[in-house]
Order: C-alpha cells, then sequence, then structure tokens
C-alpha cells in the first residue's frame, strides 16, 4: 500500500479558524444571556444556543475537512454525517445545561468536562467516518491521545472559566475579556481539529478505482451539500446574534428611557436645591432651587450662582470643585443672598458625576438650614446665658453666705457665752431658742451654698487617707446620743473586712451620712435607727490603686441608715432626689427644712463615683443605702476586727 499525503488550501484553513473564534465569541453570548434568564426564557436560548453553536463548531470541523486536499474522490456516508451535526449539539447543550446548575465542585466539572469533550471527539471521528474514499485510513495514536487531551482540556476551561465569572458576580463579560476568551477557546477547538487530522494516513488500496463518472457526481452531490449546510449554520449564527442585539437594544434603551424618569423624578421633586453643571456653566435647576433662591433658571443661566455667593466664600466653593473634578464628593456650608435680599445659609454637598475614570458632570445637593442655625445661635446663646446666670447666682451665694455666717456666728457666739453665764429659766430658755434658731439658719445656708456649687459644677472631692471605721464611729456616737434623747435605740455595725485606712474625701461622705440620719431623727417618733457598713466587692489593680505608696486594689463600700418611721409611697420616692421636694405628709409639715438634703446627697455620691437609692414603704420605715469606691491606702492590721467587724450601741 502507498501512503498518500494531502495538502491544506490556506484560505479554508484560516475560514475554519474564524468561524471557530466566531463560534466560541457567540457561545459567550449566549452564555450571558442563559445565566440571567429564568425560567422557559432560559430553556428557549439553552435549546437555539446549542443548536446554532453545534452548528457553528460543525461548520468549522468540515471547512477543515474541505480544505484538506486529497488527489480521489471523497463522498459522505449520510447516515455518519448527520450523526456528526447532532453531536456538537448535545455537547453544547450538555455545557448551558451545567452552566445553568452552577456547577463548581471539581468532581462535577470533570464530569461536565468529559460528556463535552466526548460529544466533540465523537462528532470530530464520525465525520471522518463519513469519508467514502477508496482509500484505506489508519490513525496515530500519539495524536490522538492529544487530540482528546485537547478536547478535554477546552471542555474544562470553559467550564471553570464560568463558574469563576459566576463567583465573581458578573453578569456579562467586558469586551477586553470577552476577545481573548473567544481567541482562546476557538483556537483550542480548531488545535484539536487539525491534531485529529494530523493522526490520520491515508493509503492506496490495491486495484481499487480512484476515478469514476459515478464518484465525480457524489463528489460534487456531497460539496454542496456541505456547502449548503455550513451556509445555512452560519445563517442561523448570524440571525441568532442579530435578533439578541435587537432585543438587547430595546432592552438598553427601555433602561435607559427609565432610569431617566427615575433620574428626573428625583431632581425635580427634591426637596433639596439641585444644580447640574457642565463646564462649570450651569445647565439645569430644579424648582426648589427657584423656590430656595427665588430666581428662575433663565435669571441664572451661565453665570450660575456665583452672584449669590458672599466673597468669603468664594476660595471655599473653588477648593469644593477642585475636589470634586478630581472625583471627590464634597460637603460645606456657604451663604447666598436671595432675591428678596435676605441671606440664606446653605448646607451643599458638590457631587461629580462619573463616566468610566473621568467626571463628566458635577452637580450640587443644597439643603436651606437657615432656621437651624438660627436655632443654633438662639441654643447657644440661651446657654451662654443661662451659664453667665449660674455663674452670677453662684457668686452671688457665695457673697450672701459669707455676709450672713459672719454675723450669724458672732450671734451663735454670743448666745454660747450667754448660756454660760447666770441666767433664770426664761432667760435660759430665750437664748436656747437663738442658738437652735441660728443653727437652723446656718445650716439652711450650708445647703443652699453646696448645691449652688454642685449645680455649677464646682464642688470638687479630695482624696486623702482616712480611717473609716474612726469615721463612722464618730458620727454614730454624736447621732447616738440624740436617738436617746428622742426614746429611740440607736445600732451601728461596721462589717468585717473593711480595711482600716482607705483613700477618699472624709468629709463628704460624713456630709452623706449626717444628712441621712438626721432625716431618719427627724422623721421617726419610735423604735429604731441602724447604721451598718459593709465591704461589698474587693476589685484588685485600679490605676488610682497603682499611684499609691503602698499599692493596693479598690473596694467597694455600702453605708446603709435604716428608720422605722413614717415611709414613703412609691410614687414620691420617685422625685425624692430632686430639688426643693418635699413629701406631702404631716410630719414633713412639721420639720423644718429646704428639700435640698438628698439632692445633695445623690449629686455628692455620683461625685464620688457612687450610687444612692431608697426602699420604703409607707408606715413601715425607709432604707437609704449609697455605694462608692474607695482605694484601699493600707489593709486591717487588727484581724480580731477584720474577721468579726465593729458593733456600737
Amino acid at each position: 500500500m502507498t501512503e498518500l499525503y494531502g495538502t491544506y488550501q490556506p484560505y479554508f484553513v484560516l475560514l475554519s479558524v474564524f468561524i471557530s473564534f466566531f463560534a466560541s465569541y457567540c457561545a459567550l453570548y449566549v452564555y450571558e444571556r442563559v445565566l440571567v434568564l429564568t425560567g422557559s426564557a432560559r430553556k428557549l436560548w439553552m435549546v437555539l444556543g446549542s443548536i446554532t453553536m453545534g452548528l457553528g463548531i460543525w461548520s468549522m470541523h468540515f471547512i477543515g475537512m474541505l480544505a484538506y486536499h486529497l488527489p480521489v474522490d471523497i463522498a459522505y456516508t449520510p447516515g455518519w454525517l448527520i450523526l456528526s451535526v447532532i453531536l456538537p449539539v448535545i455537547a453544547v447543550w450538555a455545557a448551558f445545561r451545567m452552566i445553568a446548575e452552577e456547577v463548581s465542585k471539581t468532581s462535577s466539572l470533570m464530569a461536565g468536562s468529559l460528556l463535552m469533550g466526548s460529544a466533540m471527539l465523537a462528532m470530530h471521528y464520525s465525520g471522518m467516518a463519513a469519508m467514502s474514499v477508496p482509500l484505506y485510513m489508519s490513525y496515530d495514536p500519539f495524536f490522538v491521545a492529544l487530540s482528546i487531551a485537547i478536547a478535554l482540556g477546552v471542555s474544562f476551561v470553559a467550564l471553570k472559566l464560568s463558574t469563576i465569572h459566576r463567583r465573581n458576580h458578573h453578569a456579562y463579560l467586558k469586551a477586553s475579556s470577552k476577545v481573548p476568551v473567544a481567541l482562546l477557546l476557538g483556537g483550542a477547538v480548531a488545535g484539536m481539529h487539525y491534531t485529529a487530522m494530523s493522526a490520520v494516513s491515508f493509503h492506496t488500496i490495491a486495484g481499487g478505482v480512484t476515478h469514476s463518472a459515478m464518484m465525480e457526481k457524489g463528489n460534487y452531490a456531497d460539496e454542496m451539500l456541505l456547502g449548503i449546510l455550513i451556509g445555512a449554520a452560519s445563517l442561523l449564527i448570524l440571525l441568532l446574534v442579530m435578533i439578541s442585539q435587537s432585543i438587547d437594544r430595546k432592552v438598553a434603551l427601555r433602561m435607559a428611557d427609565s432610569n431617566q424618569r427615575r433620574y428626573d423624578s428625583i431632581f425635580e421633586y427634591n426637596p433639596d436645591a439641585v444644580c447640574l453643571y457642565e463646564n462649570g456653566l450651569l445647565v439645569r435647576i430644579n424648582p426648589s432651587a427657584e423656590r430656595i433662591t427665588g430666581y428662575t433658571f433663565d435669571e441664572l443661566r451661565g453665570e450660575g450662582f456665583r452672584k449669590l455667593l458672599f466673597e468669603e466664600d468664594w476660595e471655599n466653593i473653588s477648593l469644593c470643585y477642585e475636589a470634586a473634578l478630581k472625583g471627590q464628593s464634597t460637603p460645606t456650608e456657604l451663604r447666598i443672598r436671595s432675591k428678596s435680599g435676605n441671606e440664606i445659609m446653605l448646607s451643599m454637598t458638590m457631587v461629580p458625576l462619573m463616566e468610566g475614570r473621568k467626571v463628566r458632570d458635577i452637580y450640587t445637593i443644597s439643603r436651606d438650614i437657615t432656621d437651624r442655625k438660627r436655632a443654633e445661635r438662639e441654643l447657644q446663646q440661651a446657654k451662654a446665658e443661662a451659664e453667665e446666670a449660674l455663674r452670677v447666682k453662684g457668686e452671688f451665694l457665695a457673697i450672701m453666705s459669707h455676709e450672713l455666717r459672719t454675723p450669724l456666728n458672732g450671734v451663735l457666739g454670743i448666745s454660747d457665752i450667754l448660756l454660760d453665764t447666770p441666767l433664770d429659766k426664761e432667760q435660759k430658755e430665750y437664748v436656747q431658742l437663738i442658738h437652735r434658731s441660728g443653727l437652723a439658719l446656718l445650716y439652711v445656708i450650708n445647703d443652699v451654698l453646696d448645691f449652688s456649687k454642685l449645680e455649677a459644677g464646682k464642688m470638687k472631692t479630695g482624696t486623702e487617707p482616712f480611717a473609716l471605721p474612726m469615721l463612722v464611729g464618730d458620727v454614730a456616737a454624736l447621732y447616738a446620743v440624740q436617738a436617746q434623747q428622742k426614746g429611740l435605740s440607736f445600732s451601728c455595725e461596721v462589717g468585717k473586712g473593711i480595711p482600716e485606712i482607705l483613700l477618699g474625701d472624709e468629709q463628704r461622705i460624713r456630709q452623706v451620712l449626717m444628712n441621712l440620719l438626721s432625716n431618719a431623727l427627724k422623721f421617726t417618733s419610735e423604735g429604731r435607727i441602724e447604721l451598718n457598713v459593709t465591704a461589698e466587692e474587693l476589685r484588685t489593680g485600679s490605676t488610682l490603686g497603682q499611684r499609691l505608696p503602698r499599692p493596693g486594689g479598690v473596694i467597694l463600700v455600702r453605708f446603709t441608715v435604716q428608720d422605722s418611721g413614717i415611709g414613703i409611697g412609691p410614687k414620691e420616692q420617685e422625685k425624692l432626689f430632686q430639688p426643693f421636694y418635699q413629701t406631702a405628709s404631716a410630719a414633713n409639715r412639721m420639720q423644718n427644712g429646704t428639700g435640698l438634703g438628698l439632692a445633695i446627697c445623690k449629686n455628692l455620691v455620683e461625685l464620688m463615683g457612687g450610687r444612692i437609692d431608697v426602699e420604703s414603704e409607707e408606715g413601715a420605715g425607709s432604707v437609704f443605702s449609697f455605694t462608692i469606691p474607695l482605694p484601699v491606702y493600707r489593709e486591717v492590721v487588727n484581724k480580731e476586727q477584720s474577721e468579726q467587724g465593729i458593733q456600737l450601741h
């Protein structure tokens, strides 16, 4: 047997490569539609796309076959020819089906690649089998294997690209990406075809007839049939692309019209003033801009808002405009003068309208904040006036308290001296009345002054070492005598675990305790009064403690004053710590007071970082308690005291 060598016609080869690229580009076009469509529309595109793309691949294959010229007549077997047409359609349909189902697993990609590649290989080799020539054909295993690898590789790459594209949430490929991908896929399909063609060898058969009238007729008829099929396939592909582009154009026009109406609606009905500029010139304003400025668009055309601006705002606006030209959106505030001559304050944002990476136009959105600015100025003025009034009041109270306390201390001193002189019973009662009245007045003056300082924020707390058990003992001893004189039982207990020396404001703690105990004595006519101090929690590692000569933690101390007095109702408890508030009970009306005591206690406790609470039931007594954090200066020295605490009765 003699081997025959065929030759390729360059024009047909180039045509087959072009059709391969064109078919791949159209396949990507259809792929994009399959991604965005759903339901019956997706199925229709899958069927149409499979037919047209399959015919496109088949056309490339048979144009490549026609490009290969042998010195014999060639005929084609109809059955194998039809099969070679159906197989690429099945391959493309399988690809679209997997893309629609969002295949992402490697195993699924391998299976899909095997299905697509097998269909493409079967298309090629069934097309070769359709050839009827008086020659013997043999295949080189190496090139056959290489064509199989190329077919499977092309299928895998196509499916992998689709999964990567979908994972990135893109509906359409950019033209700069679509052309290279089409070249890659088209070149790979053409490469698979010509690699498979390199695998075949033709040999003469002894005694075979190579030229006959029948073969010439069959060859002519087959070439006509192939030409018709290839032309029909190409026309179908072109028709599909034209229809798709027409549909896309209509959809794009409809969307553009919808977006334009939406934009116009937002522009026209925006309550803020919106202005559009092109090349620095005003080209459009909305009705709100006309309403705010009082000018019509014709009156502002060309010059724009420049004539409305105050000179001191020009530089700021120029900087915002330069930033907008660089693609930056910048807010600012400015003043304009309306047509009626009124000054209007605007909060303006200058926004660039981007087209790609370039600034196409610039528009401004301005809100009228004149009323808001006026309210802010009035509020600031009112605040300043209130602060000034508070300062004047504080100074007045400080001066008045000094002026009142100086003669009052003289009255109290003289009354003390008189009480030490020989007096008859009536005179002594008068002097004692003077002394008690003076002390009550001094108490009121001190309350008013303390509250004034707290209200003005001028009250400061100190941080000095003090012995808490000694402080509580001194206060308890003072009120125990008064309770005994009134026929009440009095008890005081300092719980175990209280450190010997703490850091805090001893004077303010004493003031709060004395205020609470004084109220307990006032409103308790029989029964008991109890003062308890307990350590609730030991907190370690505080910043304040680490700055001390002897580092320690911070202890949370609870002070509790309990009485069996008249009690307080739930509604009155809500207002109890408000300044100048006094309960409406008859017992309260019998007592002298300003209603500032508990308000001062609350402010002092909060100033020391603590909290004050009350639990009470009308007719069943009250429990006032407050907790404050106190840094530990020195731990307990007396172990027995630490374990048992201190009790005073």
